[in-house]
């Protein structure tokens, strides 16, 4: 038996510009002797290394230890790092393990986005939810249904009781805030714009919005909705309810949560009836609430939910920190995640775009067949963060979303845990690359057809996501080219919300790239492969009728690869 590296990762979720780094190493020796390692560490920017260092240590006797690695601050502005670690020891294989951090100016450059949903009492203390958010670079946390009531946020004691009869401890809410900021994660609270209490509702019937049968607006039997027009009362009362939550909570800022309907509604202000346009009344309670807030906090963030992609065109230049969109159907296959990604960015002029796309294969794929729900999962991730999106799908512990009431997430494996790792590891290792904004999708203009910027050969390929196909997302600006390959073989079908086959490996892609002068760097990596490290590929330049092409190989597809051009 021969110690082994348990895990690495970074001690906090994201790091800001010239703050300290540190990760940690847990290391398990299980042999009855002392045991001597080295560790070889490397950091990298992309494929590039620019630092070595390394640890001797003596780890005892049949122990686990944690060694907290201190690295300099970094000036970046907005870049991802890989952290690389070899474990040494005489007689034994060498063990390799990675993991990855970033450092940014401002966390708005990458909002990664879980949930927590668990506010009992005996959650008092646990510490572990928060520490696993972290592993996965997690650095705004949503905490939802954490309220007194709907239109009454902060509760009256301790212990309560909420809306949908669950018992929630007001002190175990503040102390995960305060655990969420240790790791710098933006707590953020959750806070429906419109919803109220039947009883709320009867008590302010004017502040409300109707049916054009008369009907009070009613949202699973159990709220009513009530009308946010800057003339209605509530309009004021829903940001006073904000400002509490940041005052007296200490959160960092509101989940503003919509639920799709209704899109207009009647308005019975001074007993006169009018239509309610909520599109156009939507950006107007965004302005206001940040205008409040803003003045009580420093660094507010303000996120509003599209729901089901309605109404991004209004709202995406409206003063929140992202584009935040819950997908439901009819958005219903891949290439609708990748239309609403663009749309959204389109709009909002370098925003980021963040999906809250639930999986419900985690609810209803039975036990022998939950690989089906993994591997959704992972399929999904690759292609919403292929496009240069984030996507809320991780919190708790171990807890994965399957529908829109958080508090029903579904708990998956430590192994499952560990492959989704992987990605968002990729991510944040490649985020300067995955998140540019300045990148152009021309995936549907320069392959295929009469297109050949762009050539693929040795499998069958898609530009829009069909299935049994490899789907190519080429990207592209004046100094990378960015080819993400998403293996959807081996499945007949390509809804997103629906449980998936393994894909078949996809070996010797063969590449033929245009190219206008010289090439300084060509790399592949996969969250597949050697958990995410860069591997530089051999390539060649052949002379052409339309001018000078590079030709590269992908060795093998498994189920997300990215190939970087720099030129």
């Amino acid at each position: 038996m021969f110690p082994q590296i348990k895990d690495i990762f970074a001690s906090k979720a994201q790091f800001v510009t010239n703050e300290p780094v540190s990760i940690e190493i847990e290391l398990d020796n299980p042999a009855q002797h002392e045991a001597q390692i080295h560790l070889a560490i490397k950091i990298l920017n992309s494929n590039r290394i620019i630092k070595i260092c390394s640890l001797d240590l003596a780890l005892q006797p049949n122990s686990s230890s944690t060694q907290v690695f201190e690295i300099a601050s970094f000036d970046a502005d907005f870049q991802g790092y890989g952290v690389d670690v070899d474990l040494i020891q005489d007689g034994a294989e060498p063990q390799h393990f990675s993991s990855a951090f970033d450092v940014v100016s401002d966390w708005r450059k990458s909002p990664r986005y879980g949930f927590l949903s668990d506010f009992h009492s005996r959650e008092e203390g646990d510490t572990t939810d928060v520490a696993s958010l972290n592993k996965l670079h997690i650095n705004l946390v949503q905490f939802y249904d954490w309220m007194y009531r709907h239109n009454d946020l902060v509760p009256p004691q301790d212990v309560f009781t909420d809306l949908m009869g669950r018992e929630l401890s007001l002190k175990v809410v503040k102390e995960k805030i305060a655990l969420c900021h240790s790791y710098g994660m933006k707590a953020i609270a959750y806070g429906a714009i419109y919803a109220a209490s039947k009883a709320f509702f009867e008590e302010h019937p004017e502040w409300a919005l109707y049916y054009s049968n008369g009907h009070v607006v009613d949202f699973i039997n159990i709220f009513s909705i009530m009308n946010i027009n800057e003339e209605s009362p509530w309009h004021k009362h829903i940001i006073e309810e904000y400002k509490k939550t940041i005052e007296i909570v200490h959160f960092d800022g509101i989940h503003m949560d919509t639920y799709g309907y209704p899109k207009t509604g009647i308005s019975m202000l001074g007993g006169k009836q009018k239509v309610e346009r909520l599109d156009e009344q939507f950006p107007i309670l965004i302005r206001n609430t940040r205008q409040a807030l803003d003045q009580i906090k420093d660094d507010v963030c303000l996120i509003f939910n599209n729901v089901g992609n309605w109404p991004v065109d209004t709202v995406a230049l409206a003063e929140q920190d992202a584009i935040y969109i819950e997908v439901w159907n009819p958005y219903e296959k891949y290439h609708h995640i990748q239309q609403v990604i663009a749309w959204a960015k389109h709009l909002g002029k370098g925003k980021p775009v963040i999906l809250a796309a639930y999986l419900k294969p985690f609810r209803l794929e039975p036990e022998e067949t939950v690989e089906k729900a993994h591997m959704s999962a992972l399929l999904l991730s690759a292609i919403i963060f292929s496009q240069g999106a984030y996507h809320l799908l991780l919190g708790e512990s171990n807890g994965v979303l399957t529908q829109g009431y958080y508090a029903d997430y579904s708990i998956v494996s430590d192994e499952f845990m560990r492959n989704i790792r992987n990605y968002y590891d990729f991510l944040v290792r490649y985020v300067h690359l995955l998140q540019d904004s300045t990148l152009r999708d021309v995936s549907m203009t320069h392959v295929q057809g009469d297109n050949l910027e762009y050539v693929f050969e040795n499998a069958s390929f898609s530009t829009y996501g069909e299935p049994n196909k490899v789907w190519t997302v080429v990207r592209e600006n004046e100094s990378h080219k960015l080819i993400s390959f998403i293996n959807l073989t081996n499945n007949s079908e390509d809804y997103w919300n629906e449980g998936k086959l393994q894909p078949t490996p996809v070996e010797g892609i063969m590449v033929r790239i245009q190219i206008a002068g010289p090439v300084k760097h060509v790399f592949t990596a996969s969250p597949d492969i050697e958990m995410g490290r860069p591997r530089d590929l051999m390539y060649t330049i052949e002379e052409t009728e339309r001018g000078l092409s590079l030709v590269v190989t992908i060795p093998r597809l498994y189920v997300w690869s990215l190939l970087v051009i720099e030129v």
